[in-house]
Formats: C-alpha cells, sequence, structure tokens
C-alpha cells in the first residue's frame, strides 16, 4: 500500500511562526532553520546577516528581540544534523573516540543542561537524535520518560517521540516501539520491525489507535487511485492484480463503522460510499453516504459529502423535473465555491504576454485543461457532469440540456473558441435539429435554469453559428448553412484553427493537383454552401439535360471532397479520433443521421450521382471527357468510342490501344 513519509517540517514552521511572530513569513522562517548553514546562523549571531539581507524577516526579527538562544539551538541542530548525515553513510567506519562522538558528546551536554525554557522541546529532540546516533539506547529512552511530560503536544514533540521509537526497538521493546509507529502513522518503520509481514498495514495502525492522523491521509491517497477510471473499471470486473489492497480497505472501513470508536465516523462512512461506487454500486454507496450524514464534519468534508451525493444521484436518480431541480441548486452551490477557489489572474496564467487573440486560439495547447482540472472543485464539477449527467440526459433525449450542461463544465473558468474539448465532441455528435434546438434556448430561455447556464456557458453568436452552419454543410442542408454563413464576419473564420486550410478547391477532380488558391480562402465555406446549393437546384430542376448532368457532377466532387481532401467544410479536425478529451466520454448510441464522419456514405452517394450523370448527359462528347477526368477510360472506350475523347486516347496510349484491338477481335 501507498503510505506516507512521516515528515513534519511544515508544521514545525508553523509551530515556529507561532512562537515568535505571526507575521513573519513561512518562506523566511524555512530559509533560517533548513536553508541557512552554520556560518550563516554564526554571522547573524555577530549581527551581521541582518545587514546584508535585510529582507528576511525571521533573521531580522531574532536581532530585534536579541533571541540569540535561537541562533544557539539552530547552530546546534545543524551541526547535530551534520554529524549524523555523516555517521548515516555507508562509507562512515565508525570508531567510538572519533572526532564525531566527541561533537555528539558535547552536544549532550548542552541539551542537558537546558533543563527549562521556550526550546526544551527543541533540545529535547536534539537530545533524543544524538543519543540514538551514540547508541545509547537505554539512555535516549531515560531521558525521554524524563522530560517528556513537559513538552506540549506539537511538531517538535511528535518527531522526538518518533526517534524514542526507534530506541525503544533497539532495547527490545518492540510492542512499544509499534504503538508509537502506529500512533503517527510510520507505516515504513512497522514493516521494518515485523519484517514486511502485514497484511492489512492500514487496519494495523487503525487497531493501535483508530484516530491516528496518519489514517485520514492514507485513505485520501488510495480514493483517488482507486478513483482512476482504468482502475475503477477493472475493480468493477475484479480483475485487477490490486482488487486484494482495495478489499483490505473496504474491510478497515466496515471495521470501523462497525465499532464506532473512531472520532471520525464521517469520514469512515464517506469511505465506505466512495469505494462502492468505485466497484459499480452506487445504490449501496448513497446508503452510506445518507447513514454518515448525522455525524460531525468539518466544512471540507461536508462539502465532500454534498459533491459525492451529486455524484451518486447522477447515476441512480430519475431524470425528471425533480431531479433537474436538485441539480440546479447543487449547481449554483458548487459553482459559487468554483469561482471562490479560482485565481482572479487565471485568464492572464495562459495570455503569456501575448493578449487575448492568443490565448483564444492556444490556450487548450498550453495546459488550460491541466490547470482547470487542478481545482478540486471545478474537476469535481467536470467529472459529474461529463461522466455522469450529460450521457443520461442523452439517453433520456434531452439533448438541450446535455450541451448547456456540458458548456458549463467546459467554459466556467474562461471561454474560448475550441473545437477539441468534451462540450464541443458532445455536441458534434448531436445532428443539427439539435444543435439548433440548443441554439434557440441561448437567445429564448424557457426556465431559470436556461438562464443560470447560458449565463456560465459559452453562447457567442458567431461560434455557434459557425457550428450549426458546418451541421448543415455535413448533412446537405446548403440552403440553411447560407443562412448562418451570410452573417458570420471575415474576421472572425480568420481567427479559426482550420482558416490556414481554406485553400483548396473542393470541386477539383482527383486526377487535379489541389493547388493553394488565397483567393478561395475568404469566406471559404460560405461560396461552397451557394454552389452545391444551386447545382442542387439545377439538377433537380433545369431542362437542359446536359446542365443537369453537370451539376451532378460538380456536386458529386463538392460531396466527396467536403468530407476528404476539404475536410475544414465538415468538420474541425483531420483527425478522426478527437484528441482533446480529459474524460472519456462513454459510448453512447447516437441517432443514426448524427454521424460524425460521413466518408464512406458520401463517397459512395458521389460515385452515385456520377454515374446518374453521365447517363444523362445528351452530348456523348460531354460525357467521355468526365469520364476521362474520372479516369473511367475502360467505361470510356467501351460506351463512347466514336467520341474525340475516346480516339484521342487511343492514339496516345498503347495499353488503351491494345484493350480496343483485343475487344475488336
Amino acid at each position: 500500500m501507498f503510505h506516507r513519509s512521516v515528515d513534519y517540517k511544515e508544521e514545525n514552521l508553523y509551530l515556529w511562526q507561532q512562537q515568535t511572530s505571526t507575521a513573519i513569513p513561512l518562506e523566511d522562517i524555512e530559509y533560517v532553520v533548513y536553508k541557512a548553514d552554520v556560518d550563516y546562523l554564526q554571522e547573524l549571531l555577530n549581527g551581521k546577516e541582518v545587514l546584508s539581507k535585510p529582507e528576511n524577516t525571521f533573521a531580522k526579527w531574532i536581532a530585534n528581540q536579541q533571541r540569540t538562544d535561537i541562533i544557539d539551538l539552530l547552530i546546534l541542530a545543524k551541526k547535530n544534523e551534520q554529524i549524523i548525515s555523516q555517521m548515516n553513510d555507508p562509507w562512515y567506519y565508525q570508531v567510538e573516540d572519533s572526532e564525531h562522538y566527541q561533537v555528539l558528546a558535547d552536544i549532550v551536554v548542552k541539551c542537558r543542561t537546558y533543563i527549562t525554557g521556550p526550546l526544551l522541546g527543541r533540545y529535547a529532540l536534539q537530545m533524543t537524535r544524538a543519543l540514538c546516533a551514540q547508541r545509547e539506547y537505554q539512555e535516549c529512552v531515560r531521558y525521554w520518560n524524563s522530560v517528556e511530560i513537559r513538552i506540549p503536544d506539537c511538531a517538535v514533540k511528535k518527531m522526538a517521540e518518533l526517534k524514542v521509537a526507534s530506541a525503544l526497538y533497539k532495547t527490545g521493546q518492540h510492542e512499544e516501539a509499534l504503538e508509537i509507529y502506529a500512533k503517527y502513522g510510520d507505516v515504513a518503520s512497522i514493516r521494518a520491525i515485523n519484517g514486511g509481514k502485514i497484511d492489512n498495514e492500514l487496519e494495523y495502525v487503525y487497531g493501535h489507535d483508530s484516530n491516528s492522523p496518519y489514517i485520514e491521509g492514507e485513505i485520501q491517497k488510495w480514493l483517488i487511485y482507486y478513483g482512476g477510471e482504468w482502475i475503477g473499471d477493472a475493480i468493477k470486473r475484479d480483475n485487477y492484480c490490486s482488487v486484494d489492497k482495495f478489499n483490505e480497505v473496504l474491510k478497515v472501513a466496515h471495521r470501523a463503522v462497525r465499532e464506532g470508536k473512531s472520532k471520525k465516523m464521517a469520514m469512515w462512512y464517506y469511505t465506505l460510499a466512495s469505494l462502492y461506487d468505485i466497484k459499480g454500486e452506487p445504490n449501496k454507496a448513497k446508503i452510506y453516504l445518507n447513514q454518515g450524514t448525522r455525524y460531525k464534519k468539518d466544512s471540507f468534508l461536508k462539502d465532500s459529502y454534498r459533491v459525492l451525493g451529486m455524484w451518486l444521484d447522477a447515476q441512480t436518480t430519475t431524470y425528471d423535473e425533480a431531479y433537474e431541480h436538485k441539480l440546479f441548486v447543487d449547481l449554483k452551490w458548487l459553482v459559487g465555491k468554483i469561482k471562490r477557489e479560482v485565481p482572479s489572474n487565471l485568464l492572464e496564467q495562459f495570455q503569456d504576454n501575448k493578449g487575448e487573440e492568443y490565448y483564444a486560439k492556444y490556450n487548450y495547447r498550453n495546459g488550460y485543461h491541466e490547470r482547470a482540472n487542478s481545482f478540486y472543485w471545478n474537476d469535481a464539477m467536470r467529472r459529474i457532469l461529463l461522466r455522469k449527467v450529460c450521457p443520461r440526459m442523452h439517453e433520456v433525449g434531452k439533448y438541450t440540456r446535455e450541451v448547456q450542461l456540458a458548456n458549463l463544465a467546459e467554459n466556467l473558468l474562461v471561454q474560448t473558441n475550441d473545437y477539441s474539448n468534451e462540450m464541443f465532441l458532445i455536441m458534434d455528435r448531436l445532428p443539427y435539429k439539435a444543435t439548433r434546438n440548443y441554439f434557440a434556448r441561448i437567445y429564448h430561455p424557457i426556465d431559470d435554469f436556461d438562464v443560470f447556464l447560458n449565463s456560465w456557458g459559452k453562447t457567442e453568436k458567431y461560434y455557434w453559428y459557425d457550428i450549426i452552419a458546418t451541421k448543415c454543410l455535413r448533412e446537405r442542408r446548403y440552403n440553411k448553412a447560407l443562412v448562418y454563413l451570410r452573417q458570420i464576419p471575415l474576421s472572425f473564420q480568420k481567427g479559426m484553427n482550420v482558416y490556414e486550410y481554406m485553400t483548396k478547391d473542393p470541386f477539383s477532380y482527383d486526377m487535379q493537383t489541389f493547388m493553394d488558391d488565397s483567393l478561395i480562402a475568404p469566406n471559404c465555406k460560405l461560396h461552397f454552401a451557394q454552389k452545391m446549393a444551386g447545382y442542387e437546384k439545377t439538377m433537380k430542376r433545369d431542362r437542359d439535360a446536359n446542365k443537369r448532368a453537370a451539376s451532378k457532377i460538380q456536386y458529386a466532387l463538392g460531396l466527396r471532397n467536403s468530407v476528404h481532401r476539404c475536410w475544414f467544410l465538415t468538420r474541425y479536425s483531420s483527425n478522426w479520433d478527437n484528441k482533446g478529451a480529459m474524460y472519456n466520454l462513454p459510448d453512447i448510441a447516437y441517432p443514426e443521421d448524427s454521424t460524425l464522419y460521413r466518408h464512406d456514405t458520401y463517397m459512395k452517394l458521389s460515385d452515385k450521382f456520377i454515374d446518374d450523370a453521365i447517363q444523362t448527359y445528351k452530348d456523348k462528347e460531354l460525357a467521355a471527357n468526365e469520364l476521362r477526368k474520372f479516369l473511367r477510360y475502360k467505361q470510356l472506350l467501351d460506351s463512347y468510342r466514336g467520341t474525340e475523347t475516346a480516339q484521342n486516347i487511343i492514339q496516345h496510349c498503347d495499353k488503351w490501344r491494345d484493350y480496343v484491338s483485343s475487344k475488336s477481335n
């Protein structure tokens, strides 16, 4: 199992701040206590260092308060640490009358003379360290028993007691040592004493001290670990190599709830609820969570209960008006917490001194997702909505609410023109009509929930106009696409990542080279929609058969190129897989008309239009010329051998000349 290394550095810094002045920054205390060397401290003792480094407020405070006793202690501690570090070197050869032992002996004398005062605990810590380094384990235990009662509970006492535990072990008092190690959750030491024969370390610590501060941190680490998507799925299938460890944590949680002797019962019920949710039993998880509501909680655990409740509700509750109302209330509360958690300068962190345009274009590449998910409550909201609520909204046909919630999850912190995140991926799976209906609710909300979601989501008109128009192009709704494309300014199009690709002629034949043409780029989608709408009209209504056939040919070219070489007309990435999603979206049976990429279907349909066009031509020369452009030489020579186009091919190509000769014989 994971286990924390027992480190009280941060707690010790706060203790120094408490013992001196709360106005002193922790980083200044850290420098003097942990980073400064003996020479620095000696100069400080002589009154020199404060003048050379006046910015260190801790050093300045010591000098102003004339607390030379603190400097004396720190110098002694530095020397003690230095000597012990050298003696712990694997190449150190221990000799009892060496210089190292003499320095330790001097330290022991100085510590022993400090009988009372504000630094007694700190001198006791140095005393236990020095005695253990001298292998005077019995004396270490005896000394500690004489001073322990006079030292208040604090980080220094914890560190000293852990050192005494090692002395107890060395003197054969294993159970006493284990009590201390269990109390502070020093699992590494527990393992060493027991030769690694502890089956369930968490249970062992709980059995010795049900309120050990180690337990809470250890449980939190395991919940984070098992909360990982692939691990959680493996546990549900009972085929993961660490499922036995999962069951060990579950066993301890059940024991704690059954015995009820812990002072943090709410934590244990929360643990059980989380574990059963990971196992894929949300209803059982909800029972334990509800049972834990009657116990006392700190503010963080209280909020965690509510968030876990939202997660479980999303899996177990019927998606009706009552659930939507509860979700509305919960989201208002959660959004408030997120906005208080996020720094006000979050936008500037992604601008990189290049301004809003750079930010809007590149922030996702520069780590926005990772930064957004580093905020605990925002990550919780995103997981609830994107992993659970949105898929279920889709299942019950509430497509508008699905996109609204995904929009909130993606754009609450910062809004960008992104075409790769979860909201876009969810929306892009929906057909034009569903997207149009969502857009209508932006400007015509039907309830307070709509108003709330619109206020935090991305609702920029041109962003949605382009998306809807692109869906229309994908679904061959060219006239409808024109309604939106005509309103999108060129300045918006130029800000899109796909703009740089919009230089390919969508009505080019396969045999033609796709040369860059900068004249095509401005309003590329608009021009394409106009031409396709015109071809569609001509091939259906024009009385001239040759014109109908020519329009079908151009329509077929536009259709196949829009999902192939000119993919930018019907989607926002040339990749088939969307790599922008942080959370793997569940598989959903989407309507057939919402197929994201229609490549195969439209390629076949394009071939059909071409075949129909060839049959429609009254002018055989025109038909033959089109067959030549499509490289259909066999069909051309079989059906239109008498045309000038066919004769030209026979005259200049030995292969097809031989083919015609073989057919004649």
